[in-house]
């Protein structure tokens, strides 16, 4: 998909699209995939990672509305794409229509993860990896 016809899309899809638009415009890498994925899966899947992004503390942008988007828009099936922003840090992830025509929902999460908790794992020496 065309950089320039990927931004007119994002002008009406909300705060994340506003925020991925202006990564896109900017120059960020992307891709839209041609194969078209299944709402059914996807929203089972996007529903666990934005449970679990939030109980990590994982600034998101519009990530609770993508999921009630994809599971409301009546669709069987839509395109799945990405932007990667540089500044801020943030990952924009974009549902499009089959056909890819308008947004049906787009969210970001920000790249930058707080530590999470417990101990640091156990790293072996380096003299065993003989560096």
């Amino acid at each position: 998909m065309d950089r320039r016809a990927l931004a007119d899309l994002l002008s009406d899809a909300g705060e994340a699209g506003a925020a991925c638009r202006r990564a896109l415009v900017s120059g960020a890498d992307y891709e839209v995939w041609p194969a078209p994925v299944s709402t059914r899966e996807l929203v089972g899947i996007y529903r666990r990672r934005e449970r679990l992004s939030r109980r990590r503390g994982v600034s998101s942008i519009g990530f609770a509305d993508a999921v009630v988007r994809l599971d409301t828009c009546g669709r069987e099936f839509v395109l799945v794409g990405y932007v990667k922003g540089v500044t801020p840090a943030y990952h924009f992830q974009v549902f499009l229509s089959a056909d890819a025509s308008r947004v049906i929902a787009c969210l970001g999460i920000s790249q930058e993860h707080p530590p999470l908790a417990g101990p640091a794992p156990h790293l072996p020496p380096a003299e065993a990896d003989g560096l």
